[in-house]
């Protein structure tokens, strides 16, 4: 009889000693690219691409996650991290993001994964598997000038007789050969709608697009104007820059 108390004893302070310890898992993941959620873990469209991979961690009890990260390339194999869990039984975003791809061969069909791997307070692994589709081209503003009669603009600034010759220039640079499709829009309301459309022969090379607009007066309305025009790219994708500029008509 003793002994049955004594066993039942132990078994009621190894139950009180095991509730007394915090445990976690992972109650849900996703990936999202460029923002958007990727469903099915797959993302199709130009690259590169940003990916974030995010793991629901629940814990039963308040208290302090450490994990590190594992890329199927290798990358955060050893780079420890930590996380506060404030509340029980309450989902708790673990984040890792990835800039990943380009619009090579390589990243056609590329699948990959990264894991989440968590020491304590007791060990669990997640991997989140991925395929990206790299697609079509994306460009952007490498760079953008003004010139006034001809001559460079510094500081984007011109002071001299009016009116002025200027000459807007935007350098585009592409991730493929591409077509691109844009407008203009300026201060005063002009070239609001007008749509034009210019080819890009080359990845990686910068390509000029311009405006030009023969402004100002020796008037004192424009002995100290200042104004803007901007390029607006429509596709293959949403890109604006706009180009400020000041011109002392004498």
């Amino acid at each position: 009889m003793n002994r049955v108390r004594l066993v039942l004893s132990l078994v009621i302070v190894i139950a009180m000693a095991g509730a007394g310890h915090a445990s976690v898992r992972v109650g849900g993941w996703s990936l999202s690219a460029n923002g958007q959620l990727a469903r099915d873990f797959t993302y199709t469209g130009p690259c590169p691409v940003d990916l974030r991979f995010d793991w629901g961690v629940i814990g039963t009890e308040p208290g302090t996650v450490t994990y590190t990260f594992l890329r199927n390339d290798g990358g955060h194999s050893s780079s420890s991290q930590s996380t506060s869990l404030p509340a029980a039984n309450r989902s708790m975003p673990i984040i890792d993001e990835w800039h990943l791809g380009a619009n090579t061969p390589q990243f056609a069909n590329y699948s990959g994964w990264v894991q989440l791997d968590i020491q304590s307070p007791n060990p669990v692994s997640k991997r989140i598997n991925f395929t990206i589709h790299c697609a079509g081209a994306s460009v952007r503003v490498g760079g953008w000038a003004l010139m006034a009669n001809g001559e460079l603009a510094r500081g984007f600034q011109y002071t001299g007789s009016c009116p002025v010759n200027l000459k807007f220039d935007w350098g585009v640079i592409s991730t493929a050969p591409t077509n691109v499709t844009y407008s203009f829009l300026r201060n005063d309301g002009g070239h609001s709608s007008s749509s034009q459309s210019m080819n890009v022969p080359a990845a990686n090379h910068s390509v000029s697009i311009y405006d030009d607009w023969r402004l100002g007066a020796n008037t004192p309305q424009f002995a100290n104007y200042t104004g803007w025009v901007q390029l607006n790219v429509a596709s293959p994708n949403t890109v604006s820059q706009k180009i400020n500029f000041t011109i002392h008509c004498r």
